[in-house]
């Protein structure tokens, strides 16, 4: 590897923006890593402070947000919303690969239609699954190689893990109706709605309920199965049933928008815990369970499954780069390579076996 891996890290003050910085550097001590970000000196004192290359001013909602980059960059990962297609288009022109994990499944016909016009050269991998699309990875990679006839994601949040506040803003509008596939056709569902109990590691059981996330559409559209359930549940079981009846009760629809927000992404030190889900993948009479956690929370998480796509988009480590235009990270071909990556990272994959499916569709409990 040279000099010439030049990264750019747009976000990368944030959250999970940090250890995304920091976690590419430390794997890849030769890369150039750059902090991007509106606050010019908040991205050069990040930059300082984990020994990187250096930081730029980056604004999402200007023009044309690469114009004063200089050298420009290999590659942009983005880790905020580009609410505007902004950044997408700039980096496009350009012929620049680009990552983006902020973008929820009603963004991404916005990038098709933002792109539509372009002659593009190089991919854009849209990875807004869950955890930078771990996920919808492990979903891939677990998989017998045809469309599964349905995938279970569900997964379990700690009331201590260190969280960014587009996290919280994911479940901001969890009481609103979306789409889902079931045996290859759509269903209107509600968010926190048809509870599913599922044992997660240390014999953790908690009633996971749906909620909105782009791996329910993108595992179908890639192949990867006829129908996909994402559903999540609070490890404090007061505050999981306590959420659950304030969003089916409709008072969560009556609060301001401001008021959700501060709910769920309330002030105050948190220690840090453990992240984990269960995807669990059925194919007639088959079905393979498989937990997923990482000690160091969602932040670490999400930072190792968005480096897993960095490095396929450079084609580093022998990986095999997607191919110009929008796709998603379960289309990898070599997706086993993703597990193994993140797995090198601190991240655990352990396929569980068959008489724990069925303890945990057995169990009754919120």
């Amino acid at each position: 590897m040279t000099k010439s891996n030049r990264v750019l890290v747009v976000g990368g003050y944030g959250t999970a923006g940090t250890l995304i910085s920091d976690l590419i550097a430390r794997r890849h001590p030769d890369m150039d890593v750059v902090v991007g970000g509106r606050r010019f000196f908040t991205a050069e004192a990040a930059a300082r402070l984990h020994g990187l290359a250096g930081a730029v001013r980056i604004d999402v909602t200007d023009d044309d947000p690469l114009a004063d980059v200089d050298p420009l960059p290999d590659a942009v990962l983005v880790a905020v919303n580009d609410h505007n297609d902004r950044l997408l288009h700039s980096a496009a022109r350009r012929g620049i690969p680009v990552v983006d994990i902020a973008r929820w499944l009603a963004r991404v016909e916005d990038a098709h239609r933002t792109l539509a016009q372009e002659t593009v050269t190089a991919p854009v991998v849209l990875a807004s699954g869950w955890m930078a699309s771990a996920a919808a990875v492990t979903a891939a990679a677990y998989g017998w190689g045809a469309p599964a006839d349905h995938v279970d994601i569900d997964i379990l949040l700690s009331l201590k893990d260190k969280t960014g506040p587009d996290s919280a803003t994911g479940f901001v509008d969890v009481h609103l109706p979306f789409e889902l596939w079931e045996r290859g056709e759509t269903r209107t569902v509600r968010g926190m709605t048809e509870p599913r109990a599922v044992t997660f590691s240390n014999g953790q059981t908690r009633s996971c309920r749906l909620f909105n996330s782009p791996e329910q559409a993108t595992l179908v559209t890639t192949g990867h199965a006829r129908g996909v359930s994402v559903r999540m549940a609070f490890d404090h079981r007061p505050t999981n049933s306590g959420f659950a009846a304030l969003v089916n009760s409709g008072l969560w629809a009556r609060l301001s928008k401001e008021r959700r927000f501060g709910i769920l992404h309330g002030p105050g030190e948190k220690d840090g815990a453990p992240h984990e889900f269960v995807v669990t993948i059925k194919n007639g009479p088959a079905t393979r369970r498989v937990l997923v956690k990482d000690p160091e929370g969602q932040a670490h998480l999400t930072a190792a499954g968005t480096v897993t796509q960095l490095e396929r988009v450079l084609g580093l480590n022998g990986r095999d780069r997607p191919r110009p235009g929008i796709s998603f990270p379960e289309d990898a071909r070599d997706v086993m390579a993703d597990v193994a990556a993140m797995e090198s990272m601190g991240v655990r994959f352990t396929e569980l076996p068959r008489s724990q499916v069925g303890s945990a569709a057995r169990a009754q409990t919120a």
